[in-house]
């Protein structure tokens, strides 16, 4: 039986991280007790690295009550210790709560202090704030910057999108063949944006050769996925532990590829892409996007339904479909919805707002909108 008040800070650590499993990263159900006394043990002696793990443990429930404020208290208080997994997670949660510009400049800083550890993660996300304009406008130079060194810690997600900024002559000059080499080692370090656009690649033969099986196989990859961002490969030789901010990130990667990698294999079904002709397994894969909300898996869906390809005609959830496809920003749904409208199919008539969504197209220049105007107003179907 061990003594925790004869052991030191430092043993006390070691005995902690003695019961992670090392394949894994987690700590097994059987030993959370046993892991827990010595990291309580710790944080009361004083370890600034005791708080930074007792945060996350309570940020996400482990072995004890799921308790934010608590966790924003110990990773508060390792922050201030310089601890550098503190730092990032207390960006994480703060950044994600931030309502005023103040409370983002205060989140800001500790992202700025874990990137001064040069932590992958933070630095991944600074080159993402800066490519997404969220530091004001797009500055892909300051954003490759980040991603550079990001990758050279060891982000996987950082590979692909160079990879991404190589392929769409961002700050770079356009590399399709460069962009393909770091989408495929990104995928092979478990990148799932990096598997997508590699999928993508084979898809369209860019950079590589086209292959529709490889391109199948890399989508299938990621719809098979069930918990992504816990079945990614440990960097912990380059990253952190209990990294809230490369959990996020996964997350809302995976809520990007899923619908995508769907809505692309249903693009492969119908149009035969390698594959026999399926209007029915097409239908499936765009269904399954438009459920997550993909807007141009709901056009699809909504017009297969409508026409009655891969099912039969059903007017009422092809008018859902499309409906959801123009609210998300397709505006070519406002074809079929103003014809359904029009002619009142799967919704109740209304000729005025037909018409209002043709004449809209046809002010965008739609030229097909004319004639679709004029056989309305002549009564063909």
């Amino acid at each position: 039986m061990i003594n925790l008040k004869d052991q030191s800070p430092e043993e006390l650590m070691d005995l902690y991280f003695g019961t992670v499993d090392e394949e894994t990263g987690d700590i097994p159900e059987g030993e959370l007790g046993k892991a827990l006394s010595y990291l309580s043990a710790a944080a009361d002696k004083g370890m600034p690295e005791a708080w930074a793990e007792l945060g996350a443990h309570y940020f996400n429930g482990i072995g004890v009550p799921e308790d934010h404020k608590k966790a924003l208290d110990y990773f508060e208080k390792a922050a201030l210790r310089d601890i550098a997994n503190a730092q990032i997670n207390l960006y994480a949660i703060m950044w994600r709560n931030a309502e005023t510009d103040d409370e983002k400049r205060n989140a800001l800083y500790w992202l700025e202090k874990a990137v001064e550890h040069e932590v992958a993660s933070a630095l991944h996300e600074m080159g993402s704030l800066y490519y997404n304009g969220l530091l004001g406008k797009p500055d892909y130079e300051k954003a490759a910057d980040f991603y550079s060194r990001a990758a050279e810690a060891g982000s996987a997600e950082a590979i692909a999108m160079l990879g991404f900024m190589y392929q769409n002559a961002q700050y770079y000059k356009r590399d399709i063949d460069k962009a393909a080499e770091l989408f495929i080692e990104a995928a092979e370090k478990g990148s799932l944006s990096g598997v997508f656009y590699l999928g993508n690649a084979y898809m369209g033969g860019l950079g590589v050769e086209q292959d529709y099986d490889e391109a199948i196989a890399c989508f299938s990859a990621i719809i098979d996925l069930e918990e992504p961002f816990y079945l990614m490969p440990d960097l912990s030789d380059t990253n952190i532990r209990n990294d809230i901010t490369l959990t996020f990130h996964r997350l809302v990667v995976y809520d990007l590829v899923y619908p995508m990698s769907h809505h692309n294999l249903g693009v492969i079904y119908q149009q035969g892409l390698g594959v026999d002709v399926d209007q029915g397994q097409a239908l499936y894969h765009y269904m399954l996007a438009a459920e997550n909300g993909y807007g141009p898996s709901c056009m699809q869906a909504g017009t297969m339904l409508y026409v009655g390809e891969g099912h039969e005609a059903d007017l009422e959830k092809a008018f859902g479909y499309l409906e959801t496809a123009l609210n998300s920003g397709v505006n070519e749904a406002k074809v079929i919805l103003g014809i359904m409208y029009y002619n009142g199919e799967g919704v109740s008539q209304d000729r005025e707002k037909g018409l209002t969504y043709i004449d809209e197209l046809i002010a965008a220049g739609n030229v097909d909108a004319i004639k679709i105007k004029t056989d309305l107003l002549s009564g063909k179907k």
